[in-house]
């Protein structure tokens, strides 16, 4: 179902709300329940009708999407003891860089999500 048609009065009263907001507009359009794609349109009309008091959108947010890298890590030996006993506290994986120590217990979920933690 279509949303109903702003009028090109509130269009521009958005526009300007968003640009002066300090968010980025895909995010303050995600926050206001606006499409991006039709926000962009109405920014085009406007500009293509001689409306040339838009400010450019923002470079900079508070709250752009973070990039999450990804690090290949080369492992030269993995030895893991086949002897592991649920009630130790022997972990069935451990993973050791510089000094971190990352100890995953024979006890942990294997369904565990752990996909967020940095």
């Amino acid at each position: 179902m279509r949303a109903p048609r702003v009028p090109g009065e509130e269009q521009y009263r958005l526009i300007m709300e968003c640009r002066k907001s300090g968010l980025s507009d895909y995010q303050w359009c995600l926050n206001n329940d606006i499409n991006p794609g039709t926000f962009y349109n109405w920014v085009k009309r406007f500009r293509k009708n001689g409306c040339g008091d838009i400010p450019e959108k923002n470079q900079l947010s508070t709250y752009e999407q973070s990039h999450q890298e990804v690090v290949k890590i080369e492992m030269n030996s993995i030895s893991v003891p086949t002897d592991m006993n649920k009630n130790t506290d022997t972990a069935a994986m451990e993973l050791m860089i510089g000094n971190m120590n990352l100890r995953i217990s024979s006890e942990t979920d294997p369904l565990l999500n752990i996909r967020g933690i940095v």
